[in-house]
């Protein structure tokens, strides 16, 4: 059974709780998406179902705050899962298990030769872990797929959209205005003897670590190298000093990167 009013209150987006029995779903906002959490007895343990509400996470200043209206609790937007006891549950930042194309909202063209640093950011999912493993993960954006490459051949990716930030100022008010991204520092060189458009930028988040610092959540840095022959995506850097690791990658090795850079090349090439 799900609780049919919410227990109202802001809490912290990332850390741990203990399971919210007897008190109502349990709201955690993270911008305009709230993802709330319930529990119920089940037999000698528990029943933990969680949901994910798009669009309906913000409060307006000096107005009272609204009832969230929870999914029926046969809706397949609540995710069960089971705890044979009772303690503490935990939501902490992650990748999609697919990459992400994340389309520029507004493209440029790289001279050949040229290089430029800049920032870009995807969406976070929540993942739930119980007795510190993960039980499910809940996207914090509204999931969409696309294709990054050609119709007929692309790589399955998780569609997403951002702009490409040149200054540390414009990044901060981004994170700032909504806590469900991760910036993604990055280095593009056109290596090639044309002009590249940069329209889409594809992030394998399988190697990446989510990392905290005084900013908000961010990755290592990563590399994209434009060429005849494709694109090359690499690791470039080590974690920054003072960030705090939230979630380390869940695949290592260069290889991997170098693997996933060879899918693309066949995707946008039609090899």
């Amino acid at each position: 059974m799900i609780p049919e009013k919410p227990r109202s209150g802001e809490r912290p987006s990332w850390g741990s709780w203990p399971l919210p029995k007897d008190e109502g779903a349990r709201e955690h906002r993270f911008g305009d998406t709230t993802l709330v959490v319930a529990a119920d007895k089940a037999g000698e343990g528990d029943v933990l179902a969680a949901a994910v509400l798009y669009g309906r996470g913000g409060r307006t200043p000096g107005k009272k705050s609204r009832v969230l209206a929870l999914p029926p609790p046969g809706d397949p937007a609540w995710k069960r899962v089971h705890t044979p006891s009772a303690g503490d549950y935990s939501l902490m930042p992650g990748y999609p298990s697919l990459p992400v194309c994340l389309s520029l909202r507004q493209p440029f063209i790289l001279a050949p030769g040229a290089r430029v640093e800049g920032w870009i950011c995807s969406h976070a999912e929540a993942r739930l872990v119980l007795g510190g493993a993960e039980a499910v993960s809940l996207p914090l954006a509204r999931p969409y797929k696309t294709l990054y490459g050609s119709p007929e051949s692309g790589v399955v990716c998780r569609h997403d959209e951002t702009d490409f930030l040149a200054g540390d100022e414009l990044l901060l008010a981004s994170l700032k205005s909504d806590p469900r991204l991760i910036a993604h520092p990055v280095r593009l060189h056109n290596a090639s003897s044309a002009p590249v458009s940069v329209a889409e930028l594809c992030v394998y988040g399988e190697q990446l670590s989510v990392l905290a610092d005084a900013g908000g959540l961010r990755s290592e840095r990563l590399s994209f190298v434009f060429s005849e022959s494709g694109v090359k995506m690499r690791l470039d850097g080590a974690v920054p000093q003072g960030s705090a690791v939230l979630a380390k990658p869940r695949v290592s090795g260069e290889e991997r990167f170098i693997e996933r850079s060879f899918e693309v090349w066949k995707a946008i090439t039609k090899w």
